[in-house]
């Protein structure tokens, strides 16, 4: 829409304000926007009607129903309550919450004291026995250690990787 009015433009002729001769001469030869300036002259004329016809609340009014429906509701719940917990209940919940406090508390205080006095078990600590070596290898300056394991089998050099696998993942835990 290149060269139409803007929407400030609608403002401004809504408001009074004398547009520029271009925008006039637009204005008359353009029929969308002379669509849209009789649009926004309606809605103008619908709202600037609607001013008048809202009357004003009576504040005062209005509180004091607030207020009376809020004391009301209090005075049905104060009778609710009452209904509930008339004198009758009230001596013999009083009554039935001292004796399980009373009960509650020397129950608790009598297997605080029992739990306490119980020894512990003792604990006995083992230590692992350090498992005997099967075969020393000696290595000398004619044999390496690296010589020692491409001699191994193939079973001492599945026990090795098993060995090394265990110590890589830290100690066993007992269950």
């Amino acid at each position: 829409m290149f060269g139409h009015l803007k929407p400030e433009d609608f403002v401004d002729l809504t408001e009074g304000v004398e547009p520029p001769a271009k925008h006039r001469a637009h204005l008359d030869t353009c029929v969308s926007c002379r669509a849209t300036w009789k649009s926004v002259q309606s809605a103008h004329a619908e709202v600037t009607s609607m001013d008048t016809k809202i009357p004003e609340p009576d504040w005062v009014l209005f509180r004091s129903s607030i207020r009376d429906q809020m004391l009301s509701r209090s005075i049905q719940r104060e009778t609710a309550v009452r209904r509930w917990t008339g004198w009758t209940i009230r001596p013999a919940a009083a009554w039935a919450l001292s004796m399980f406090m009373a009960v509650g508390v020397t129950t608790v205080a009598f297997l605080w004291n029992t739990e306490h006095q119980i020894p512990a078990p003792a604990v006995r600590l083992e230590t692992p026995k350090p498992e005997p070596l099967a075969e020393v290898t000696e290595a000398g300056p004619e044999r390496t250690l690296f010589d020692d394991l491409v001699q191994l089998g193939d079973k001492e050099q599945e026990q090795l990787r098993q060995m090394l696998e265990s110590a890589q993942k830290g100690p066993r835990r007992r269950e």
